[in-house]
């Protein structure tokens, strides 16, 4: 037997009595309030059965509606309401179920909620069905907060969730006060003390826009004052002329290019001041996939999971989410092979548009915004596609659409039309679209609102009592996943992608063995311009390598950026990859020229060829690594892999012409300039490795790269050679005359220490360079 207090089962054992009282008296059940006495009623379970009695207190005790006598005991049956003041207790024969336990918060009044609260303590809320209020939502953590009655007051707490707390618009950081009138929002739930827990998603209008305008720096208006009200569960489409604003409409309404005046409501909630709540809650497919080709479906919808979904959700949990989001988009209906198996660069245009929405399906997003998602598709393949968006919206998922097909009207619940220059024409039933224009079909809808003469007379101007209010374009981005878990989740990702796409793979193993071989057919003797060639291939096999994995792949960093995605650890990714197949070319690049050299030395200085083979092995890797950092900057600056490919050449041109090898640098601008390039600071790095570890020939001081650089100078005109100079005075990259007249730095880099210390300050020059053009690529 079980007496449920608030959802609070207390057993209630043969023989045992509990005194119910008011709080801080010592009761067993203690209740809050003034109108509870000290000692205002008890329980106790006999052989016979249940029995209660009034101790006589102030406000009496009630037993289903009847007030009790003070001091006679009364039966208790199964389903038996006790009311004292405004709690109320019943009897059962079984434990609540923790969803019976959820039924009853959701039917509580106002004052329950907070009873509840302060008999129980500490309310726990989560995702987790063992908390005392269960949110079911993906992006809610398992245990995700913390509600509490202490010392006369409530308090709200972060249990270090994912998506945080949020009270009153403001994150949870610390264990704060409750005030009646505060409002506490986890995901799309609004919990206050006054009214308990509320879905967000239940009400009426899903999207709402008062009178938004977006304006352009050149005050160019892309589109006029609007109101907009759309309901849950539609499936909306967005048309217009070409150019009238349908994107950019989007885009205002999900916030990746907010309106510059009005205010956009999503389930309330003003999306500028909650976009680190809302962001997560909406999907996104831009006209671009956001996926990439070279994993397999699963592999995709697993990593796309493990990055968006909360830290502590389990691989069953991302395995059902996969499973649902498959099914409901219908994209396991050829039985007889799994579609989780399968590239994403071998589906069909069709099958990757729903793959890209499948990815933003695993968040359950309460609003899905598509930017012309049949435009690539054929009229077979469109009619599935749009069939699986209506079952979904009809499911509960607000869908909006932007189009330019007539065909897709079929498939839609509303249309909203747009007139050229960004101007509101219709909202309503797609049924009643052509009868508002007076015209007989769609086509003639096109036409009349590409005139801007005719749209001025369809204009729905906002409501005067909409006044805009100007927005700041910085909404803030709040990053607040892991950022360890999730470099690890985009490492392990990016190297998956890297070892499916075997032939650019292959192509990149190639390289160091073609420019080996070439480097020792044709040098016959081991000398500087040895050391020159590995340099520039060093730096080769960095730029090659990333200049395209940023722009490659923009769609997908910028929907990721706009869901969560930290730059930082985005940049580290792409680094560490292409670290790894740096340090892979560079070891057989190294292994081919020490092997060949050491095989083939000179026939009068058998002993010199590449000295040290993991010290030279290890410069090179650190000038690749160093590279591959100016070829994501020159993938994070332009817009497309074209450009990209013309601008490297230019970018490689100043490391060989300013290394001081091929031509001497003999003026101030030029040496100036050398020093910005790793051709420069490379080529010496590895002169004076071979200068460091090679033994003295001949008893002179002078190291073996000297007498290298000396066998290949020709032999002097009186037959007798000087002593050696060393490998880098014969390098010559330090003009002697500058620098004894001042002008530029002279010693203060003479020594490897100080190449490695130049090499690294270039390479946070271009990661802070990296940085700044991935920033300037947000949309917020």
């Amino acid at each position: 037997m079980y007496l449920i207090y608030n959802t609070r089962s207390i057993p209630l054992e043969p023989g045992k009595k509990l005194t119910i009282g008011r709080n801080g008296h010592g009761a067993e059940i203690e209740v809050d309030g003034r109108r509870v006495s000290r000692e205002h009623a008890q329980i106790e379970r006999r052989s016979e059965g249940v029995f209660i009695i009034d101790l006589e207190s102030a406000n009496g005790t009630k037993v289903n509606e009847k007030r009790l006598q003070p001091n006679v005991w009364s039966s208790l049956k199964p389903g038996d309401m006790v009311n004292i003041a405004s709690l109320t207790f019943y009897l059962s024969t079984e434990k609540p179920t923790k969803k019976k336990e959820q039924e009853e918060i959701e039917r509580q009044g106002p004052f329950e909620f907070k009873q509840k609260i302060m008999a129980k303590g500490i309310l726990k809320v989560g995702r987790q069905k063992s908390n005392d209020l269960v949110l079911e939502d993906p992006t809610v953590t398992r245990e995700h907060a913390l509600l509490s009655y202490s010392q006369g007051s409530f308090w709200v707490e972060d249990l270090g969730s994912t998506n945080k707390t949020y009270l009153n618009g403001k994150e949870v950081k610390t264990k704060t006060k409750l005030n009646d009138s505060d409002t506490i929002t986890i995901s799309f739930y609004s919990i206050t003390l006054g009214n308990g827990p509320r879905d967000l998603r239940k009400i009426k209008s899903a999207i709402m826009a008062r009178a938004i305008q977006k304006k352009y720096p050149n005050n160019k208006i892309g589109l006029q004052d609007m109101s907009l009200d759309i309901h849950q569960s539609k499936f909306v489409a967005l048309m217009g002329p070409s150019g009238c604003g349908k994107s950019t409409l989007l885009k205002c309404l999900n916030g990746e290019n907010p309106a510059t005046s009005g205010e956009v409501l999503i389930h309330g909630l003003s999306l500028t001041e909650n976009f680190g709540l809302i962001k997560k809650k909406i999907g996104y497919v831009p006209q671009d996939d956001i996926v990439h080709r070279e994993l397999t479906v699963y592999k995709t919808l697993f990593y796309a999971a493990k990055l968006r979904l909360p830290d502590d959700t389990t691989n069953e949990e991302i395995n059902e989410r996969i499973d649902k989001v498959i099914s409901d988009l219908n994209l396991d209906q050829d039985k007889e092979k799994d579609i989780r198996t399968i590239k994403v660069g071998s589906l069909s245009g069709g099958q990757r548009k729903r793959v890209s929405i499948a990815v933003e399906l695993l968040t359950e997003p309460t609003i899905l915004f598509l930017d012309e998602p049949t435009s690539p598709l054929d009229p077979e393949t469109i009619e599935g596609f749009l069939t699986s968006l209506k079952e979904l919206a009809h499911n509960g998922t607000t869908i909006v659409m932007v189009t330019h097909k007539p065909e897709d009207l079929s498939y839609v619940d509303e249309v909203i039309f747009l007139g050229v220059q960004g101007h509101l024409v219709f909202k309503g039933s797609a049924d009643l679209l052509t009868a508002h224009f007076e015209v007989g079909n769609i086509v003639e809808v096109y036409s009349k609102m590409s005139d801007f003469e005719v749209v001025g007379k369809f204009y729905q101007k906002p409501p005067k009592q909409s006044v805009p209010r100007t927005i700041n374009q910085e909404i803030k981005k709040e990053r607040k996943d892991s950022h360890w878990l999730q470099l690890f989740w985009l490492i392990s990702r990016y190297f998956r992608i890297k070892v499916n796409d075997r032939e650019n793979l292959g192509l990149l193993l190639a390289q160091p063995v073609i420019i080996g071989g070439l480097v020792c057919l044709v040098f016959d003797k081991f000398q500087v311009g040895v050391l020159f060639l590995m340099a520039i291939s060093g730096i080769w096999f960095g730029v090659s390598n990333a200049a395209k994995e940023i722009v490659g792949e923009l769609p997908i960093y910028k929907r990721e950026r706009m869901f969560n995605l930290a730059i930082n650890t985005y940049i580290l990714s792409k680094w560490a990859v292409l670290a790894l197949i740096a340090l892979i070319q560079t070891l057989i690049f190294v292994g081919i020229v020490y092997v060949n050299f050491k095989w083939n030395s000179h026939p009068d200085f058998e002993e010199i060829f590449l000295r040290s083979f993991w010290g030279s092995a290890a410069f090179m890797f650190y000038i690749s690594v160093s590279a591959s950092l100016i070829g994501l900057w020159l993938s994070a600056t332009f817009n497309n892999t074209e450009k990209v490919m013309t601008v490297v050449p230019i970018a490689l041109m100043p490391q060989i012409m300013l290394a001081g090898v091929m031509t001497k640098i003999n003026n101030t601008l030029v040496e100036l300039l050398s020093f910005f390039t790793l051709g420069r600071w490379g080529t010496e790095g590895l002169a004076r490795v071979q200068d460091k570890v090679s033994p003295n020939l001949e008893g002179t001081v002078d190291t073996t790269q000297s007498v290298i650089a000396t066998v290949a100078l020709p032999p002097p005109a009186n037959g007798v050679r000087d002593a050696p100079s060393s490998a880098l005075r014969i390098l010559d990259l330090y003009n002697e005359k500058l620098v004894d007249q001042g002008k530029l730095i002279g010693s203060l880099f003479d020594g490897f220490d100080r190449n490695l210390l130049a090499i690294a300050i270039l390479s946070m020059l271009f990661y802070l360079l990296i940085f700044v053009s991935l920033k300037k690529k947000d949309a917020l």
